[in-house]
């Protein structure tokens, strides 16, 4: 009897004391949820259509994006690189709808723990700024530590603070935060559909020179031309990397045209089947790969009467070639992009990594 008033008496102390923890739980829970605003910044999602200039700094980067006249955006600190309205969207309104879920630390001392040291004090963190027109501040946040990151389905949550006060917050959200400027700017580039290219033509710097094509838009492989006797293709499909090199372009920084010499380039020439020569001329300085785009319609290069039906699809009128053309010279032509190293090392084949010798037949034993 003892033994089971023992065990009520503790079964009851361990209720009594779970039920004390959670009161205390609750109680906190409450005050935090009571202690949180709707939003970070009250007010600010009427206002986002009178943003014009977004300051960002981070740890090593430090840029505006601006909106112009002509209501485009604009990175002034890269000669005036676009910028992608929908990038420039997401960023002010994921600022504004910053909802502040739950109170954090205050004390300065512990920000750094969260990211939220500002940037210019050596800190971790990546400071959004939104001012109007007349220079007026309109919101200024720093984005630390992401908890959980955003999908389709629900929103991120990410631990922030406002530059001008020590109250941290974990809140929830849509805030991309990119740590290289590249990121922001527009990504688009010239690419050119593998199918349409039937010639390209290499001139290293070394002075050695590659050519290689196709006669099919369906053909799967690229040949390498004028292979030396004796020699051969390293495999079927050696030279498609190259053929297929502005199938797909991005750049890590890019600078205007003036403002770098392309010293000794490798020049190559794309050709299509429906008249569009794409020539590149590209440097290697360093380890980094720096290239310049420019396109032109040639009506001689066109061999669209000489392809069945089916096989012009994909291809475009003279016209719309012309177009393009026009298109790449005013929108890339003036600027001069950093490659990724593995586009750039496409680029800078060389014919010993494209033919191989035919090997010599062994003689039958006697």
């Amino acid at each position: 009897m003892k033994s089971k008033g023992l065990l009520i008496l503790t079964v009851v102390t361990a209720l009594s004391v779970a039920a004390a923890v959670w009161a205390v739980i609750d109680r906190e829970q409450r005050a935090s949820a009571a202690a949180a605003p709707d939003a970070l910044f009250p007010g600010l999602i009427e206002q986002v259509n009178d943003v014009t200039r977004v300051s960002v700094a981070g740890p090593g980067i430090a840029f505006t994006i601006v909106k112009g006249e002509d209501g485009g955006w604009t990175v002034p600190e890269k000669g005036g690189y676009p910028v992608k309205f929908e990038t420039v969207k997401q960023a002010v309104v994921g600022i504004a709808a910053l909802k502040p879920l739950e109170p954090r630390t205050a004390k300065p001392e512990l920000h750094a723990k969260l990211n939220l040291r500002l940037p210019s004090d050596g800190g971790r963190g990546t400071l959004l700024a939104l001012q109007t027109a007349d220079g007026a501040d309109l919101a200024a946040v720093l984005v630390g530590k992401t908890r959980s990151v955003a999908t389709d389905s629900r929103p991120g949550w990410h631990y922030v603070r406002k530059a001008d006060d020590n109250q941290s917050w974990l809140a929830e959200g849509r805030v991309e935060v990119w740590d290289k400027i590249d990121r922001w700017l527009d990504s688009e580039m010239p690419t050119i559909d593998r199918r349409r290219v039937r010639t390209v033509h290499i001139e290293r710097p070394d002075g050695e020179v590659i050519d290689i094509s196709k006669t099919n838009p369906n053909d799967r492989d690229f040949t390498v031309e004028n292979i030396p006797e004796g020699m051969k293709m390293l495999h079927d499909t050696a030279a498609n990397a190259l053929g297929s090199t502005l199938g797909y372009l991005t750049f890590d920084d890019v600078l205007p045209g003036d403002e770098k010499a392309l010293e000794e380039p490798l020049l190559a020439r794309f050709t299509t089947f429906d008249g569009l020569v794409m020539e590149v001329r590209l440097a290697k300085q360093g380890e980094a790969y720096w290239g310049r785009f420019q396109g032109r319609f040639d009506p001689a290069a066109v061999r669209l009467d000489e392809l069945a039906e089916d096989k012009r699809q994909g291809m475009k009128t003279e016209d719309e070639v012309r177009e393009e053309a026009d298109r790449i010279n005013q929108r890339f032509a003036p600027w001069i992009y950093k490659l990724p190293e593995y586009k750039g090392k496409d680029f800078f084949v060389s014919r010993d990594e494209l033919i191989m010798k035919i090997p010599e037949k062994s003689g039958s034993g006697g």
